[in-house]
C-alpha cells in the first residue's frame, strides 16, 4: 500500500534509524540519523522514501540535493536524478544522476564534475583541485575513480591548464592523484604526455618521474634533465637523472638518501664519459656523507667529495655555492659531547682545486673542551672554567703547488688554552677578569727545530654599564640606553718566528675581534698585547619594545708595541699603529619596511676610509623589496686589489599579474660586474610562468657563465624546467634574500591574473 502526501507547504520528514524514533532540528544529526526533504514525500511501505521537487537528503556527514531522490531504509541505498550534487567534507560531485551505498561509500556518477579542497592556504595555489568526467565512480574511503577526465587546480572558470586521462583515481584523503594514458595542457595545447603519472598534493614519496627541466648555459649550452625517484622504503630513497648537455654530452646524475633513528646519509654520483666541450674523458662528482649515532653522546661518520679535475664545477654548476668551492674535504670523525665536554677526534684531507687551498692536512687531529661553572657556599660569587686542547698531526698536502719553502714543514702540534674567570654581574652592569695560558708544544719534520715547548699567560678584565633614562622624540616616547664597555688585555711576548704556520692567521679587526685577546686565529702564534679596547653602544626603543636606532662607536688602543708583528712575514702590516681603526655601526628602522644599515672602518692616523658599508632596504609587503648598498674594502698593501662596489637588488610588482626581479652587483675598482641577475614572472592565479637570467663570476677561471632559467609552476603539480627548481631557488635567496615566488605570497598581497 502507498501513502502519497501532498501539501502546498515545504515538509520536513526526519527518521532515527537508531531507536525508531523521532527528533526535529538539524544540529542534533548524528552519524546514523538521516534528513529528507522535498516538495512532496512518498513513503513506499516503510522502506523506500521519495522526494520530489528541490529534494534533500543528509546523512552521515554527506548532503544531497536533485530534483528527485529515493531512498531505500533497508539497504542504505541511494537513487538521485536531475541536477544531483553531493557534498561531504570539502568535497562536492555534481552530475546527471547519482547511485549510492551511503553505507559502503561506493556509488556512480555519469556527467560528472568535482571539487575537492586539498588544503588551508592563503594562496589560490594548490588548495582546490577540480575537474570532470564522463563516469564518476565512489569507490568507498575518499576514493574516487573517473574515466574520460580532467582535472586541473585553478579555481571554477579559469581553465588554463588540465590533466587529461583516460582513468584517474584521487584519494581525498592521502591528497594523492594517478593517472593513465595521461597529457598535460596549457591553454589549449599539449605540452607533455605520460602512460602513467601519479603525484601528491601533500608532499607524499611516491616512486615516478619528477617535472623535466630545462636550462640553458653559457659555458654548457642547453640542459635538459628527466629525474626519476624511487621511494625505496619509509626511510631511504633515491634519484636517477639523465642529463644533456648541448656543448658537451650526455651525462648521468645519481642520489642515494637514508634516514634512520641511529644513522642518516646522502651519496651523490655526476658522470659524464666524455666530455665535447673540453676533450676530457670520464669527467665526475663524487659525494659520500654518513652520520652514525653510536651512543646517546657518541657519533661519528665520514664526509668524502672528489671530482675528476679542477674546474669541473665551473663547466657543470650555475650555483655560486658549487663554483666558488675550491677544496673538498675527504675526511672521518667520531664525536663525544655532554652539557660540559665536547670530544672530537678527525683525519682530515682536501682535494685542493686551486693554489690558494690549504697547504696542510690532519692526519689525525683530537680536540677536546671542557667548560663549568662554581659556586661558593654561600652561592654569591661564581667561577667559570674552560679547557680546551687539541693534538695535530699536520702532513703535507701533496696535490698542493707552492714553492715557498715554509710549507715543506711537517709534524705534531700540542695546543691547549686552560682559562678560569671570576665573573661579578649587577642589573647596572658587569666586571669579567679572566686568565688564560697559553701552552704550546711541537715535534717537527724538515722546519728550523725539531722540537719547542713553551707557555705564555694572558690576563684579561671586560667591562660595562647599563644607563638608560626616558626621553620624548617628535612627539613619541622613548628610551635611550647608553651602554659602555672596557677591555683590556696583557699578553707578554715570546719569540715563536722559529715555528711553522700551520693553520694561523692574523684575524680582521671588527665589533667582534676587538674583545678578544688573541688576533691571530689557529694555534701557531699569540700576540703580545698590551692593549684596552673603549667601545659605547647606545639604542633608541619605543613604547611598544621595537628598537628604532642602535649605535656602535668603538676603537682599540695600543699601550706598547707588538713584537710577533716583528717577523719578517708582517713586515707590510699595517697593524703596527699605537692603535687601531675607529669603528662605527649604525643601524636606524626608520619604519616597520624601511631600514638603513651602516658600518666604518676609520684611519685617524691617515684620514682614510679603510672600510665602509652603506645600505638602505625597503619591504612594504610580501612580494616588495629593494636593496641598494655600497662596500670598500681597502687593501692594505695593494690599492689595486681594492674592493669598490655597488649592489642593487630588488623585486616588484609592475600589475596585470607581472613581476620583476633583478640584482646588479658591479665593482667600480675593476670596471666590471661581480654578478648580476633579471627577471619577470607573470602570476596566472592558479599557475605562474618565470624566465630569469644569471650572470655569474667564477673561481677557478676568469670567464663568467650566464645561466638562463625558464621556469612553469602549475598549482599543486608542481615545476616545469628551469634546470631546477632548488638551484633557481638558491639563485634567487642568495642576490636577492627575502624575495619570493607568486605562489609563496599571500592572496591579500598578490596582484595576480586571478580571474
Amino acid at each position: 500500500m502507498t501513502s502519497l502526501i501532498k501539501k502546498k507547504y515545504f515538509i520536513t520528514l526526519l527518521i532515527l534509524f537508531l531507536n525508531s524514533t523521532y527528533s526535529y532540528g538539524e544540529e542534533k544529526l548524528s552519524d546514523g540519523d538521516l534528513l529528507i526533504e522535498g516538495d512532496s514525500l512518498e513513503n513506499n511501505l516503510d522502506r523506500k522514501l521519495k522526494a520530489s521537487g528541490n529534494a534533500i537528503l543528509k546523512k552521515s556527514g554527506k548532503t544531497i540535493n536533485a530534483d528527485l531522490i529515493e531512498y531505500d531504509q533497508v539497504s542504505d541505498e541511494v537513487y538521485a536524478i536531475g541536477d544531483v550534487s553531493i557534498e561531504d567534507g570539502g568535497s562536492k560531485l555534481t552530475g546527471s544522476s547519482l547511485e549510492l551505498s551511503i553505507k559502503e561509500g561506493v556509488g556512480i556518477i555519469p556527467n560528472a564534475s568535482f571539487s575537492s579542497s586539498m588544503k588551508n592556504s592563503n594562496s589560490l595555489f594548490n588548495n582546490t583541485l577540480r575537474g570532470k568526467a564522463e563516469v564518476l565512480f565512489l569507490e568507498g574511503g575518499d576514493k574516487k575513480r573517473l574515466q574520460n577526465a580532467s582535472i586541473t587546480t585553478c579555481k571554477s572558470g579559469q581553465d588554463d591548464w588540465f590533466i587529461k586521462a583516460s582513468e584517474i583515481e584521487i584519494n581525498d584523503s592521502s591528497k594523492t592523484v594517478n593517472a593513465k594514458d595521461a597529457k598535460l595542457e596549457f591553454k589549449g595545447i599539449p605540452i607533455l604526455y605520460s602512460p602513467i603519472v601519479n603525484f601528491s598534493f601533500n608532499n607524499e614519496r611516491k616512486s615516478g618521474f619528477l617535472s623535466p627541466s630545462l636550462g640553458t648555459t653559457s659555458r654548457s649550452g642547453f640542459e635538459s634533465s628527466l629525474p626519476y625517484y624511487f621511494n625505496l622504503s619509509p626511510t631511504s630513497d633515491a634519484t636517477l637523472t639523465p642529463r644533456y648537455f648541448g656543448k658537451r654530452g650526455a651525462q648521468i646524475q645519481g642520489e642515494y638518501r637514508y634516514l634512520n633513528e641511529s644513522y642518516s646519509g646522502a651519496n651523490n654520483l655526476e658522470y659524464l664519459p666524455s666530455d665535447k666541450a673540453s676533450d676530457k674523458d670520464n669527467r665526475f662528482y663524487a659525494k659520500l656523507h654518513h652520520q652514525q649515532k653510536i651512543t646517546k653522546d657518541l657519533n661519528g661518520g665520514f664526509r668524502i667529495e672528489k671530482v675528476s679535475d679542477d674546474n669541473y664545477f665551473s663547466d657543470m654548476s650555475s650555483l655560486i655555492s658549487a663554483t666558488s668551492t675550491v677544496n673538498l674535504p675527504q675526511e672521518a670523525y667520531l664525536n663525544y659531547s655532554t652539557d660540559k665536554l665536547y670530544v672530537n677526534l678527525i683525519a682530515q684531507r682536501y682535494q685542493n682545486l686551486t693554489t690558494t687551498s690549504s697547504p696542510y692536512e690532519r692526519l689525525p687531529s683530537l680536540t677536546i673542551s671542557h667548560s663549568d661553572e662554581y659556586e661558593n657556599s654561600k652561592g654569591a660569587s661564581r667561577y667559570e672554567t674552560d679547557m680546551s686542547m687539541s693534538l695535530t698531526k699536520f702532513a703535507r698536502n701533496h696535490n698542493f703547488i707552492a714553492s715557498a719553502s715554509q710549507f715543506n714543514t711537517t709534524g705534531t702540534r700540542f695546543v691547549a688554552n686552560p682559562s678560569i674567570s671570576m665573573p661579578f654581574e649587577a642589573d647596572y652592569g658587569y666586571v669579567k677578569p679572566k686568565l688564560t695560558m697559553n701552552i704550546r708544544k711541537y715535534e717537527l719534520e724538515g722546519g728550523k727545530i725539531n722540537s719547542k715547548s713553551m707557555t705564555i699567560p694572558t690576563i684579561s678584565l671586560d667591562s660595562g654599564i647599563y644607563l638608560d633614562k626616558k626621553l620624548e622624540l617628535g612627539g613619541k616616547n622613548f628610551t635611550q640606553t647608553l651602554e659602555p664597555r672596557i677591555f683590556y688585555s696583557y699578553t707578554p711576548y715570546k719569540n715563536q718566528e722559529m715555528l711553522p704556520m700551520f693553520d694561523t692567521a692574523l684575524t680582521d679587526l671588527n665589533l667582534e675581534s676587538l674583545f678578544i685577546e688573541n688576533q691571530f686565529v689557529g694555534g701557531d702564534r699569540v700576540m703580545d698585547s698590551n692593549q684596552f679596547t673603549i667601545a659605547a653602544t647606545t639604542r633608541f626603543i619605543d613604547d611598544s619594545g621595537y628598537e628604532k636606532l642602535n649605535a656602535t662607536l668603538a676603537q682599540r688602543f695600543y699601550i706598547s708595541d707588538r713584537k710577533v708583528l716583528e717577523e719578517s712575514q708582517y713586515l707590510n702590516s699595517v697593524v703596527k699603529s699605537d692603535s687601531s681603526d675607529l669603528f662605527l655601526t649604525v643601524t636606524a628602522y626608520l619604519n616597520k619596511a624601511l631600514k638603513i644599515d651602516s658600518e666604518l672602518q676609520y684611519n685617524p692616523d691617515e684620514g682614510s676610509t679603510n672600510r665602509a658599508t652603506f645600505g638602505t632596504s625597503y619591504t612594504p609587503q610580501p612580494g616588495k623589496l629593494i636593496d641598494v648598498s655600497y662596500r670598500l674594502v681597502r687593501n692594505p698593501t695593494d690599492s689595486n686589489n681594492d674592493i669598490k662596489q655597488i649592489n642593487l637588488a630588488g623585486q616588484w610588482p609592475l600589475g596585470g599579474g607581472w613581476s620583476t626581479i633583478g640584482r646588479y652587483n658591479y665593482d667600480i675598482k675593476q670596471s666590471s660586474a661581480v654578478e648580476s641577475l633579471g627577471g619577470f614572472e607573470y602570476d596566472g592565479g592558479c599557475w605562474a610562468s618565470r624566465i630569469v637570467v644569471n650572470r655569474l663570476s667564477l673561481a677557478t677561471t676568469d670567464k663568467p657563465n650566464y645561466t638562463l632559467f625558464m621556469q612553469i609552476e602549475l598549482g599543486g603539480l608542481g615545476s616545469l624546467g628551469a634546470s631546477n627548481n632548488d638551484n633557481l631557488i638558491d639563485v634567487l635567496n642568495r642576490n636577492v634574500p627575502g624575495s619570493s615566488f607568486s605562489s609563496g605570497i599571500p592572496d591579500q598581497y598578490r596582484l595576480c591574473s586571478c580571474r
